[in-house]
């Protein structure tokens, strides 16, 4: 097997385009069926899909962190993942066992059982096989295999919905198509992985990757369950109509805030080996680096979104789900905070304070169910909304106080960032707000020039980068002169 690394440039470009093009099409696929289906259905399609999320936890527990974590010292790659797939189908049998009971007991309508088991069930199977090849690849560095991955799965939803929609298939029947692209996404993965993976099967099993897990564990379920809160929640104190009508606003934004989320996917692994090999202050300069990218990304994405969310709800949803409008509009601001978000909390993972981070996030996920119950009750979809943007502020705070190197983020990151993204949004907003596409452009202009111009490691970079190039070529010219391949 060819076990030659991309440089984490090169794994940015394959995580990059693929994470863009994969939610631009799950996102075609959800826009597609909202049209489909009714408002009612539509919102018991979304809590399937969250308790298909949910279920897709459990198949992992946290072991895929736990591999990274011990796949990164390379002592039996073999060994290590091959005991990781067996505790992945392990987790995969258990849970489909007890989330069988739970649903008969907790949904009782034969409507909502027949659409949950209809997604569920190939869902589940696909995703957890699709996330044992992600997590390998990831670990040895080969995000092109990622890429083809998540764009299969992608191509066949698009498939699958076009099918649903041609033919005018029952609801319940455009569910289990649904599930079964990712599926097919998952045996894509699992071909993937017989022909590149080292798999040692007659090994004993590798009892590290139990080790610590339960800081993973409780992480990932509060990671899993802060976008699921939404559905779960909403469906015990809005009718279903208006669970649909905010499950088509957060759909926009969660599936852009993954796009910083791919700069984390590519640092990941890096500073678990800097990490490992005792490299404090040069993880913390790369977690800072990290922090800035995906804030920047994440304030291009909040400004464009904020300013043509009229324009996206009516283009993708139509005109009668223009209530949507100004839910998207409060949403649009949690991609920014996600992109701090996720490079902060990264940064205390992979500095083995785990546990600091399972409690900014159990107190996310307390302050996120009052939030959720009391400001639907009281401010249906818009009270939603402000319920998603209250969790992702308490995570900001929590994360940064939780940080160890908190001065130099505050310093480096957050209070020139934040500067730059609320003085430009602000003033232009002040002054363009009759002229949404020209604040937008304006807005994001005027953060890039800030950046440039006033972050010295970013402007280093960027000259290394191009200097690189330049000598680069300049040197391939010169050895293709001397070679007289090229003629004076």
């Amino acid at each position: 097997m060819n076990t030659k690394k991309n440089s984490i440039l090169i794994n940015i470009v394959h995580l990059f385009y693929s994470t863009i093009l994969s939610n631009v099409l799950n996102a075609a696929t959800l826009i597609l069926l909202a049209n489909y289906f009714n408002s009612k259905n539509y919102g018991i399609f979304s809590v399937a899909l969250a308790l298909a999320m949910v279920m897709n936890f459990f198949t992992d527990l946290g072991v895929s962190n736990t591999f990274l974590r011990e796949g990164t010292k390379l002592e039996n790659l073999g060994r290590t993942f091959s005991s990781y797939m067996n505790l992945r189908i392990v987790c995969l049998l258990v849970t489909f066992i007890v989330f069988f009971f739970a649903i008969k007991v907790l949904y009782q309508e034969q409507d909502v059982l027949y659409m949950i088991y209809s997604l569920m069930i190939p869902m589940v199977i696909g995703l957890a096989m699709q996330s044992i090849g992600i997590t390998y690849f990831q670990l040895i560095e080969r995000m092109q295999f990622i890429a083809s991955i998540k764009i299969f799965s992608s191509v066949a939803l698009i498939i699958s919905t076009a099918v649903s929609m041609g033919l005018q298939v029952d609801v319940h029947i455009a569910a289990f198509l649904y599930g079964f692209s990712y599926l097919s996404g998952g045996l894509y993965s699992l071909y993937l992985l017989l022909k590149k993976a080292q798999m040692n099967w007659g090994t004993s099993f590798e009892r590290k990757l139990l080790t610590n897990l339960s800081p993973f564990l409780i992480s990932g379920l509060f990671i899993m369950l802060i976008p699921q809160l939404g559905p779960l929640v909403l469906e015990k104190t809005l009718p279903l109509t208006l669970v649909g009508l905010f499950a088509v606003a957060y759909r926009i934004p969660s599936a852009l805030y993954q796009i910083p989320g791919v700069i984390a996917g590519a640092f990941f692994p890096l500073l678990f080996k800097q990490y490992n090999r005792g490299e404090l202050g040069e993880h913390t300069r790369l977690n800072i680096l990290q922090m800035k990218i995906m804030s920047y990304i994440g304030m291009c994405m909040t400004v464009s979104l904020f300013y043509l969310a009229a324009y996206l709800v009516t283009l993708l949803f139509g005109a009668e789900w223009g209530s949507a409008v100004q839910p998207l509009k409060i949403l649009a601001f949690i991609i920014v905070l996600q992109g701090f978000n996720i490079a902060i909390a990264d940064g205390l993972t992979t500095r083995g304070l785990q546990n600091r981070r399972t409690i900014v996030q159990f107190f996310t996920i307390m302050i996120g169910l009052l939030s959720f119950y009391y400001m639907s009750s009281n401010y249906a979809v818009a009270g939603a909304a402000f319920a998603v943007l209250t969790m992702e502020i308490v995570s900001f705070i929590g994360y940064v106080i939780a940080y160890p190197e908190k001065k130099t983020v505050i310093t480096k990151v957050i209070l020139p960032y934040g500067a730059f993204f609320t003085i430009s949004f602000g003033l232009m907003d002040y002054l363009l707000s009759k002229h949404p596409f020209i604040a937008m452009i304006s807005t994001i202009m005027m953060v890039t020039a800030a950046i440039l111009l006033l972050d010295k490691q970013i402007k280093d970079l960027i000259t290394n980068f191009i200097k690189k190039k330049h000598t680069a070529k300049h040197e391939q010219d010169g050895r293709q002169k001397g070679n007289g391949k090229i003629a004076n």
